[in-house]
């Protein structure tokens, strides 16, 4: 009789613990969904900004002397780079929060790695917020000040691109690895 019992007891502890994991993993992928909705909104306005930016060297034959029409352009720019690194740290956030919960090992690294990503790309527009800010910035008075300025915001903005893409590859790699634990 207390062979039945241990069996029992071992049983329900099993069929909770997977309760558990798979109450988790529910968790997590709530966290996950959440988190790719907020990348996807983030990264539409980060698109539309760039294009924005593209607009906005083309007009720079003239700079100084036309900063003042081009600042409707700056502050849109900003705005929507603005609304997209919000969309990115509520990402990471969703990630990080997701990391936390009772998941395998993989699960756990992969989703540290995402809201590592995403804070580092909403870093990266953070920089690039300087190209709009120079265009702006009544201290820049000339054409050549403007372009040392775009370079060192240029080379800091690669720097942390990069940093964000080797992020997203490690993660990429983790999930391709283990491709039996995340949902399809």
């Amino acid at each position: 009789m207390k062979r039945v019992n241990k069996l029992s007891i071992l049983l329900v502890a099993l069929a909770i613990a997977a309760l558990s994991i798979s109450c988790a993993t529910t968790k997590a992928n709530k966290f996950i969904d959440e988190g790719n909705a907020a990348v996807k909104e983030g990264e539409q306005m980060a698109m539309e900004a760039d294009t924005k930016i593209t607009a906005l060297a083309g007009e720079l034959d003239k700079f100084p002397e036309n900063r003042d029409e081009l600042k409707a352009t700056a502050q849109e720019i900003l705005t929507r780079l603005d609304k997209s690194i919000a969309k990115l740290r509520e990402a990471s956030g969703k990630f990080d929060e997701g990391s936390k919960t009772n998941l395998d090992a993989p699960l756990k690294e992969y989703l540290s790695l995402k809201s590592q990503e995403f804070n580092k790309h909403a870093e990266h527009l953070e920089v690039l917020k300087g190209i709009p800010n120079a265009v702006m910035d009544a201290s820049i008075t000339d054409r050549p000040a403007l372009d040392a300025k775009f370079t060192e915001i240029k080379g800091r903005v690669e720097t942390l691109e990069k940093e964000w893409e080797d992020l997203a590859a490690r993660a990429t790699k983790i999930q391709e690895q283990n491709k039996d634990k995340f949902k399809s």
